[in-house]
């Protein structure tokens, strides 16, 4: 039932519609008809004022010789070929209109010259062979035969404006008929469609209330999952702060033991046998000592390190950002100055590229940056002459900065890996921690942005930071 009776009102509406538009259509045409004869009819009088205009400005220059009236006559000759022209536009659609226009234009050409020709022998002192053309026919004649011209025009205009008034009356009628049959459907359609649906008005309200109680329930849990979210990641930070904290404190006095056995071991070499004779066992012992010795230095260097590290990323993720403008190309130059002499060693080349203005922490950024920038310099490709190039450029509210090098590159499976904490790719032939990128990573997402790797071994690398043009925290 409800499925027929959308379907016979779809069909009212439908025709209801089609036939509207049609009938609104062909009023507005035939309003725009009516205006456009009233326009002709405009256009007709406005010429016609001109050309009186223009004789009479003659006359009064004849009479008195006042150069006003000489003002108003070549006034008024200067504007008639543009009423001429808007008065054959405007009847260009109807052939017999555009006849008559086109005599109209004809007679006022002439009549402009006679009227240019009589004021020019007024003017050169003649002012008896003036008269003789105004006594001469011929201008009345003319003037007649414009006025017939335009009788007839203007009478054709007026005889088309009210067949379009008595069509535009006829298209109303209709209108108004077939809008008041349409209502009447309608409301007969919307009355029995009212009843069907107060069914299913209360199972709606139903359904809404539980959508908005599922929706209250679920912003409740998100902000309670962002809340945690937000307890565990600061609850790590404190961590590892305590962590790092705990751990330096044994491993001084690890650093201390290492230098009383290293002084003891100095006290053994220093002793020498009675008899003057080296003990091969006691060279080994010792020889041995030092092995061992170095090996606990260089793990406590390395734990000591990572202590650092850990620290630092802690205290980093601690600290209240302070945006600020930023002169990347400023910055980036202090950078590539503080590289030059590890870019000098390695042969290398740092370009900086024009680059946008930010508004972030000014610490923040330049610990992302001078990172990337070091990678960069540090993963060259050995006997190659080195290229790192740095360039940017905005896109709405975004400056996107590209650090750029043709050295060793990093491998597919190892692209998402350096980004992890204490993961590093490649050759372990150069210092680090494996701490530097992760770092970077967590200060760009701080900052509201990404980073983004795209590499080729053996081809190079290009780092993708993007960061909002102001950061708001």
């Amino acid at each position: 039932m409800q499925t027929a009776l959308l379907a016979v009102g779809f069909v009212v509406l439908a025709a209801m519609s089609g036939t509207t538009l049609w009938l609104v259509r062909q009023t507005e045409t035939n309003f725009r008809w009516t205006a456009h004869s009233q326009d002709v009819q405009s256009a007709l009088l406005q010429l016609q004022l001109a050309i009186r205009r223009a004789e009479s400005g003659e006359r009064g220059y004849m009479l008195t010789a006042d150069t006003d009236y000489l003002d108003i006559l070549r006034t008024s000759v200067d504007v008639v070929p543009g009423y001429v022209d808007k008065l054959q536009t405007l009847v260009a659609d109807n052939p017999e209109q555009a006849a008559r226009a086109a005599l109209i234009g004809e007679l006022v050409s002439a009549k402009l010259a006679e009227l240019k020709r009589i004021a020019d022998l007024q003017i050169a002192g003649n002012p008896s062979e003036a008269l003789d053309i105004i006594r001469d026919p011929t201008g009345q004649s003319l003037m007649t035969r414009f006025i017939d011209a335009t009788r007839a025009l203007r009478d054709a205009e007026i005889q088309l404006q009210e067949e379009r008034k008595e069509r535009s009356r006829s298209t109303a009628s209709l209108l108004l008929a077939v809008s008041l049959f349409g209502a009447g459907l309608i409301v007969a359609l919307a009355i029995i469609t009212i009843l069907l649906i107060r069914r299913f008005i209360a199972g709606l309200v139903a359904a809404q209330t539980a959508l908005a109680d599922a929706n209250a329930n679920l912003e409740a849990k998100v902000e309670e999952r962002t809340t945690d979210l937000k307890e565990a990641n600061e609850e790590l930070q404190r961590f590892a702060y305590i962590v790092s904290h705990d751990l330096r404190s044994p491993l001084v006095n690890i650093m201390g033991f290492t230098g009383e056995l290293d002084a003891i071991r100095r006290d053994l070499a220093d002793e020498q046998p009675r008899d003057g004779t080296a003990d091969p066992a006691r060279q080994q012992i010792l020889a041995d000592f030092d092995e061992a010795l170095g090996f606990i230095t260089s793990s406590i260097s390395k734990m000591d390190r990572l202590i650092k590290a850990i620290l630092d990323l802690s205290r980093a993720g601690r600290r209240d950002f302070m945006p600020e403008m930023l002169d990347l190309d400023t910055m980036f130059g202090a950078m590539r100055d503080a590289l030059s002499h590890q870019a000098q060693e390695v042969g290398a080349e740092i370009r900086i590229e024009p680059l946008p203005q930010i508004e972030s922490d000014r610490l923040a950024v330049e610990q992302i940056f001078s990172n990337l920038l070091d990678n960069a310099v540090k993963y060259l490709k050995p006997g190659h002459i080195g290229r790192v190039v740095v360039s940017g450029e905005e896109k709405i509210g975004f400056a996107i900065i590209r650090v750029s090098d043709n050295g060793r590159g990093i491998a597919p499976e190892d692209r998402e890996r350096v980004f992890e904490l204490f993961r590093r790719a490649g050759a372990q032939d150069r210092p680090g921690e494996g701490i530097g990128l992760a770092h970077v990573r967590a200060l760009v997402r701080r900052l509201g942005g990404s980073i983004r790797l795209e590499s080729e071994p053996g081809e190079g690398s290009t780092f993708t930071v993007i960061l909002p043009k102001r950061w708001r925290g």
